[in-house]
């Protein structure tokens, strides 16, 4: 059966249409920033812009999804969508315009989800998975291919960026300001000792991918799966995104815009994330969300 999974997330909507069943053949990915939460720390709603561009993309993606005859489609949103109070108006223009049944997800469900595809990929013994999004970043730890224990933390590049960072490039006050804010946030991480630590996000991978020259995101996501990604070139890419103004950021399809205004501030929660685990390096991983919702798929 061929089905396709969608990652409607605060910042970045991410598709993955795959063939399933004993195995999982991925046909097609894509991800586009669409910013979907964009100021909804501070007004509440989803703003009509920003419904506007991810109805767009989603559009594209259902006319993929049936192009190539996925006889399923399952969509979840995040944290760009938990909490707004006109959420409910985008989820009806979706299903009357497109079809799509939009599922808006708490974080411990989007941490279940995540944690999936690391622990098949990176297991058996323990593993620690860190999905640094837009507005929320999930912890989750299992070993054995189960489940322990998870947190969804209400930190993210966008909603850092737009909290504690407002100059371009930040001042080192916003920064040490952000930082210490990210640290009191993190004593309520989940303990996950000896656990090998699997970042799964766009972030993480765009770090990665600035670190070894590769400015260009689809070959990151085929050769970097698995690779490690050391603190010290976490600490590197921070220090010199960080002085950079956000316009002298883009780095390809790797840090596209719509990511270089947020990448130092989800560097900085990247960072901040190993230092609490004492991680010297972690494994780098496209496969999030849209991986779990497709097991669950395969089982079913």
């Amino acid at each position: 059966m061929i089905v396709g999974a969608i990652d409607l997330g605060s910042n970045t909507v991410k598709i993955t249409i795959a063939e399933v069943g004993a195995d999982l053949k991925v046909l097609f990915e894509a991800a586009e920033i669409t910013r979907i939460g964009e100021g909804l720390d501070a007004s509440g709603v989803l703003k009509a812009g920003a419904m506007d561009r991810t109805y767009r993309c989603l559009e594209g993606y259902v006319e993929r999804c049936r192009t190539l005859g996925a006889e399923r489609i399952r969509c979840v949103a995040t944290a760009g969508m938990r909490g707004a109070q006109n959420g409910a108006e985008f989820l009806a223009r979706a299903k009357a315009g497109l079809g799509l049944d939009i599922e808006i997800i708490h974080g411990l469900r989007e941490a279940e989800l995540a944690f999936a595809a690391p622990a098949q990929l990176y297991g058996p013994g323990p593993v620690l998975v860190i999905d640094v999004g837009g507005r929320s970043t999930e912890l989750v730890y299992g070993t054995s291919g189960r489940l322990v224990s998870r947190v969804s933390l209400e930190i993210g590049g966008v909603r850092m960026t737009e909290r504690f960072l407002p100059s371009d490039p930040p001042r080192p006050a916003e920064l040490l300001a952000c930082r210490q804010f990210l640290e009191e946030v993190y004593r309520d991480a989940p303990a996950a000792e000896g656990a090998a630590l699997v970042g799964v996000s766009g972030t993480v991978m765009a770090l990665y991918g600035r670190a070894v020259g590769e400015p260009e995101m689809a070959k990151v996501v085929a050769q970097g799966e698995g690779a490690w990604l050391s603190r010290a070139q976490v600490e590197q890419q921070l220090a010199e995104l960080a002085a950079l103004p956000a316009q002298q950021r883009l780095y390809g399809s790797v840090i596209p815009p719509g990511r270089h205004d947020v990448i130092v501030a989800g560097a900085l929660v990247t960072l901040v994330a190993m230092e609490r685990y004492g991680a010297e390096r972690m494994r780098v991983s496209n496969r999030g969300v849209r991986y779990g919702l497709l097991f669950e798929l395969a089982r079913a």
